[in-house]
């Protein structure tokens, strides 16, 4: 008697946990954390920055839940390898926000800083092209994920010139004191934009691999 079902075999190895959904959701929240970050700042960054830190909290929740369903799915959409390298990545740029956060607190550095509202907001986009990458990466549309890949990955150059400018004005100044603190605050945002940038090389990776 034939099969009345053919494709069973496939349904049977059918990933049963939808982890585009989870690394989109990732992705959102370590965006939700970078703008956090930016209105912080554009609101003076008189209290606690908690905001980010409540972000970041949620982020690596879903980060762990992320590697816990990865030990008990038999079947993954792509590489689990790739999937957790993407989330391990995600989680680090949010973790920068937050550090960035709190050497702002801890070295008293003025909000009003242009420099710095330029670079978060900087973060901000390029975090919302990986959001876009992720989310058109589920939908098989390839071009359009390795295109939002490309533009996050672009934020890591805009924000490395912007911090060019930004410490040839600092240093013009005859502060020191100013000059260390800024410094520090200043290459957290580097490093933020470092980890979007890492995150967008391996999604360009990722999408090779599959399409």
């Amino acid at each position: 008697m034939a099969d009345k079902n053919p494709n069973w075999l496939s349904k049977v190895f059918e990933p049963k946990t939808d982890f585009y959904k989870i690394l989109i959701d990732q992705a959102t929240m370590t965006l939700h954390g970078l703008e956090a970050l930016e209105c912080w700042l554009l609101e003076g960054a008189d209290e606690r920055c908690q905001t980010v830190r409540d972000f970041e909290n949620q982020a690596d929740q879903i980060k762990q839940d992320l590697q816990r369903r990865l030990v008990e799915s038999f079947v993954t959409p792509f590489d689990r390898e790739d999937i957790y390298d993407l989330s391990t990545r995600l989680d680090e740029i949010i973790n920068s926000a937050k550090a960035t956060a709190r050497e702002i607190e801890a070295f008293t550095v003025s909000p009003e800083d242009a420099y710095m509202n330029q670079m978060a907001r900087t973060l901000v986009e390029g975090a919302r092209c990986l959001v876009n990458a992720f989310t058109t990466l589920k939908d098989k549309n390839f071009s359009e994920a390795e295109v939002q890949a490309a533009l996050a990955r672009k934020s890591e150059n805009r924000l490395s010139k912007l911090y060019r400018q930004a410490m040839r004005e600092l240093f013009s100044i005859n502060d020191l004191k100013r000059i260390m603190r800024t410094v520090e605050v200043y290459r957290s945002f580097v490093s933020a934009a470092e980890h979007i940038d890492r995150v967008g090389a391996k999604l360009q990776h990722v999408i090779i691999k599959i399409s």
